[in-house]
């Protein structure tokens, strides 16, 4: 079929060939839990993520506003990654065959 990105296995249905392997949803529910975890950062009262030596270098050339909004840039490129691998979203010249367990 045109959905088709992969070469086609031999009685594979469209759901099959676009099914969610358990990595996928590993890899997505971690990147948007590391989203959440910046985000607890860039809102919250902590004084340690900002004592890394790259948010420190930071926060002494720009102030921690600067600091704090790239902990939320963080945030929303790993809560978007996360949502893209776990809704399935994937490049045109992606493979989208699930392996067998042949």
């Amino acid at each position: 079929s045109s959905s088709n990105r992969g070469l086609e296995r031999p009685g594979e249905t469209e759901d099959q060939r676009n099914a969610m392997t358990d990595d996928e949803t590993l890899v997505g529910i971690l990147a948007i839990l590391i989203a959440l975890a910046s985000m607890a950062i860039a809102v919250g009262p902590w004084h340690r993520p900002y004592q890394l030596k790259n948010f420190a270098a930071i926060c002494d050339r720009y102030g921690k506003p600067v600091a704090r909004s790239i902990w939320l840039a963080i945030a929303l490129a790993a809560f978007g990654s996360g949502l893209a691998i776990l809704s399935g979203i994937r490049p045109s010249y992606a493979d989208q065959q699930v392996p067998s367990d042949k």
